[in-house]
């Protein structure tokens, strides 16, 4: 589960009919950004909660949004989280020194990401960020940490972007003392790629979720007209297009993937129970095969398959990375080559997934071998995918045995033989 959300006050939306949506869903009116407006629509059921947007650096504020969040979520607000407040300089130097010195000469996940077409050499190295980077930035509700993230630019926050993201990190808070997010996702095994980009998309999307309905009210949008799952399909569309367009579509699915495709998930089940219907969500974990599998309804939990682990020869580290890149990592190896449509169907089609990266041993540290099991829904599906994995990297080789696939590559010329298991 991610912890590290800090995030740019974006400006809020505009109704569905009346948008013309950009990259980061910011408001394209003729108007002034980030101006409060007077709102005509409270939200529903919290009628008597003022949402008009306050300044965000003040306690006040701070409780008077715990309210609203509380309000969306219909629990009570309790105790306001210890709040932290640093100024840009302060978050740089913080953000700076915790990921400083953490890159390694020979990254064999990032070799094998690259060969599935998932990031490029250099992808997974920290780059500094520098103040200027982060005038936009509000800051989050840290898990970890158990507290409200403020990032102070020295000039009032009373702005709707600033309210919205604070009443989401407050929402996540809520969320946190509901379930402690650290327990919760070892108790549901969230233990790999996949399952921790479905369990933010359930964490970071339902504060994307009720925070798009405070959004709404302070914006005066007419329950009656505004389309609010309409939005959220949109959003998703745009999602997919910009990670796909990125060097790294395996970063660029950190920073956009969880938000809307969570908030569609919070949505139908919330139209299903209301905020019970949201809270049963976490009763278990979500993987990016059911996120992505309808823009109308819950995607059920795949038949789910899995084989032997490959027994690699002496030369290889005897302790590999086992992780699983799900429907969505497939999907964006699948985009490559195929049209982004194609692509889609046939990584629905996923079935389970073991994904082994090796490091060369001893004096061979330096070598990297990837074996990607797939287990698909039916033969045709995985003959489908057999020949798609087969034209995606020329160094590959390719086997299937009826519904299962295995890809192996690796970065000298060896037998791979090992990675093709039989069970």
């Amino acid at each position: 589960m991610s912890d590290s959300g800090i995030f740019r006050a974006q400006s809020a939306y505009l109704p569905v009919a009346l948008t013309c949506f950009a990259a980061l869903a910011s408001a394209c009116s003729s108007e002034p950004l980030d101006v409060p407006k007077a709102h005509s629509y409270p939200i529903a059921g919290c009628e008597a909660v003022d949402v008009t947007p306050c300044d965000t650096q003040l306690r006040e504020c701070q409780l008077s949004r715990l309210e609203i969040a509380a309000c969306l979520r219909e629990t009570s607000p309790g105790t306001l989280p210890p709040v932290t407040t640093m100024t840009e300089q302060e978050y740089v130097e913080f953000i700076n020194a915790t990921f400083a010195g953490k890159d390694v000469a020979t990254n064999h996940f990032e070799i094998a990401m690259t060969w599935l077409g998932l990031a490029q050499p250099g992808s997974f190295n920290y780059v500094p960020v520098e103040k200027g980077g982060v005038s936009d930035w509000f800051g989050s509700y840290r898990w970890r940490h158990k507290d409200l993230l403020i990032i102070d630019h020295g000039r009032p926050t009373a702005d709707l972007a600033s309210n919205a993201e604070l009443v989401a990190a407050l929402i996540r808070a809520l969320r946190d003392r509901d379930i402690n997010i650290g327990m919760w996702s070892t108790v549901v095994a969230i233990f790999d790629i996949d399952s921790n980009w479905g369990g933010d998309a359930m964490y970071f999307g339902e504060a994307r979720f009720y925070s798009n309905r405070y959004k709404a009210a302070v914006d005066g949008l007419d329950p009656a007209r505004y389309d609010e799952f309409a939005y959220i399909n949109s959003s998703i569309r745009q999602d997919i297009d910009w990670i796909r367009a990125q060097p790294s579509p395996y970063v660029a699915t950190n920073s956009r993937f969880p938000h809307n495709f969570g908030a569609r998930a919070a949505y139908l089940a919330w139209h299903r129970n209301g905020a019970e219907g949201v809270n049963a969500l976490y009763d278990d974990k979500l993987i990016t095969q059911q996120l992505m599998a309808s823009e109308t309804k819950e995607g059920p939990v795949p038949t789910l398959r899995y084989h032997g682990r490959p027994r690699a020869p002496s030369e290889w580290d005897q302790d590999p990375i086992v992780t699983a890149v799900g429907a969505w990592g497939l999907f964006l190896s699948l985009s490559r080559n195929l049209g982004p449509e194609a692509a889609w169907a046939l990584a629905l089609d996923w079935s389970g997934e073991q994904l082994f990266v090796f490091k060369g041993a001893e004096s061979s540290a330096a070598e990297t071998a990837l074996v990607w099991q797939l287990e698909m829904a039916n033969e045709v599906s995985a003959a489908a995918l057999e020949e798609e994995l087969k034209s995606g990297e020329p160094s590959a080789q390719v086997g299937r045995r009826g519904s299962f696939v295995t890809l192996a590559i690796a970065s000298h010329e060896g037998p791979l033989d090992w990675a093709f298991v039989d069970d």
